[in-house]
């Protein structure tokens, strides 16, 4: 199936999919408690060394999208980039609340959560993490 073809069939829902599993996944270890004391203990977690790397693969999704699709999508990818990166932003925030209460009460830690915030959108957060 050529691409255009597979991108002509992709649905919103699809390309939410595609572009936000792994941010979604990173949240979600982040509010199990279990599974995130595993991955985001302070002694070294995977899931610490993966966070910053969220927005890095939501741009990117998004540049794929974009490349692989017709000039009759790109439009509606370019669309669908300009409403979900802000929803983005602004979903994030209370998740990454819930996401360190869960660690920090699993955990015993005194995490904030703007750390936890900014290191989800970590190339443009960079700044403020190094200027605090």
């Amino acid at each position: 199936m050529p691409p255009d073809a597979r991108v002509a069939k992709l649905s919103f829902a699809k390309l939410a999919l595609q572009v936000y599993w792994f941010p979604s996944c990173m949240l979600l270890i982040g509010l199990i408690p279990l599974v995130n004391a595993f991955a985001y203990s302070l002694h070294g977690g995977v899931g610490w060394l993966a966070l910053p790397f969220t927005l890095p693969f939501v741009l990117v999704r998004l540049g794929i999208a974009y490349w692989r699709s017709g000039d009759p999508l790109r439009r509606r990818v370019m669309r669908f980039a300009a409403v979900s990166l802000p929803i983005y932003v602004i979903v994030t925030a209370p998740l990454s609340w819930a996401a360190t209460h869960s660690i920090s009460s699993w955990l015993g830690t005194t995490l904030r959560w703007n750390q936890f915030w900014s290191l989800m959108l970590m190339p443009f957060s960079l700044p403020v993490l190094l200027f605090r």
